[in-house]
């Protein structure tokens, strides 16, 4: 679920209409009309009075003016009632557990605020920025970093050292634990501690770290509060993960072919890395090798000369003139596999691996 703020915007906009004010502050209120036309009807030339039709427009003038300022005066209350319940709403949240997008920081002035990542174990960290166009603005390489929440340490500067615009700014975290750089979910899921608000608006408190309230996806019953106890209890059940990796195993790849969606037909390139985040393979596809909605591409397991690629985990991204992405996966998962030490989940169909940590939603 999310919170809406459009009522609030639509309120604000009304704000900006004339308020209530004193009368001492207000020359042409009711009061200071009536006592005009008083003023005038004593003082009309009794050879000539006023046309009945004159007194009646300024009657009517009149009426419509507190007919005004009464609308002015309901909208001014139903705005308070508006933000009082809103607020309300929001504080209600306290002492819940909640899942929250956590990709966005903004920049005023120079300013930074927002970016915040969560791990489970100690790995080296980089941090991706970028623009509302999806372009590459900086990256933060953090070095080792501990277990649990940290905040970004981002300057508001480019890669060139410029000052960058005010906006809005996107970044993706990836992590390694020592078998290559993995993307770190870009949700988060905790108790709301506390609400605070900052230039009106609200943010929530998730292990002492500010998130806009805006970016609230799911509210969790209490009976929804308990993760899994052990990684067997993802067996049968439908997860969503945005770093699926690809197991080669004996020259032969797991699994089915390299899956992608696609808006349209277009241009694109398939790269293949190893867990060291070297490029192995890039496998181009012309527009008309494309199409809207899923498309497969097959790796052969080997590297770009045509040389059998070496037995290990690997990963692929899929880019067009318009973005760089990582496909997802979503399925039932089938079985648990060990390698070189580590556990990961099976998907069923596809065939690729996930690591529970790179899971962002569970059916």
């Amino acid at each position: 679920m999310t919170v809406n703020a459009t009522g609030s915007n639509y309120l604000n906009n009304i704000s900006n209409t004339p308020s209530k004010t004193d009368q001492s502050d207000d020359p042409l209120g009711r009061d200071s009309f009536l006592t005009m036309l008083v003023a005038q009807l004593e003082n009309q030339d009794p050879l000539n009075p006023m046309e009945g039709t004159d007194f009646s427009a300024q009657l009517a003038q009149f009426s419509q003016l507190e007919q005004l300022m009464n609308l002015n005066d309901t909208m001014l209350e139903l705005k308070t009632s508006f933000d009082e319940s809103t607020e309300g709403n929001v504080m209600e949240y306290v002492g819940k557990k909640v899942s929250v997008n956590m990709d966005e920081m903004e920049v005023l002035g120079g300013s930074v605020s927002g970016g915040s990542y969560t791990i489970n174990e100690p790995s080296d960290i980089m941090v991706s920025i970028t623009n509302d166009q999806g372009n590459l603005i900086r990256t933060l390489y953090l070095g080792g970093q501990t277990s649990g929440t940290h905040t970004i340490n981002w300057d508001g500067k480019d890669s060139g050292g410029n000052i960058v615009a005010d906006g809005t700014y996107n970044y993706t975290i990836m992590a390694n634990t020592g078998s290559g750089f993995v993307e770190v979910p870009s949700t988060k899921t905790g108790i709301v501690e506390a609400v605070i608000y900052d230039n009106n608006k609200p943010y929530f408190i998730i292990d002492g770290v500010s998130i806009d309230a805006n970016s609230l996806v799911a509210l969790y019953k209490d009976e929804d509060t308990s993760p899994p106890a052990s990684i067997a209890d993802y067996l049968g059940k439908n997860i969503s993960s945005n770093a699926p990796v690809v197991l080669l195993e004996s020259g032969k790849v797991s699994g089915e072919e390299l899956a992608f969606e696609l808006d349209a037909p277009q241009d694109a390139v398939v790269q293949i890395y190893d867990h060291n985040d070297q490029l192995v393979k890039s496998i181009v596809l012309l527009s008309d090798e494309t199409k809207e909605g899923t498309n497969l591409v097959e790796w052969d397991g080997t590297d770009q000369a045509g040389n059998p690629a070496s037995d290990g985990l690997y990963y692929y991204t899929v880019e067009t003139a318009e973005s760089v992405i990582r496909p997802p996966v979503a399925d039932l998962v089938s079985g648990i596999r060990y390698y070189n030490g580590l556990q990961y989940l099976v998907m069923n169909d596809s065939g690729r691996l996930v690591s529970p940590n790179s899971i962002t939603s569970i059916n």
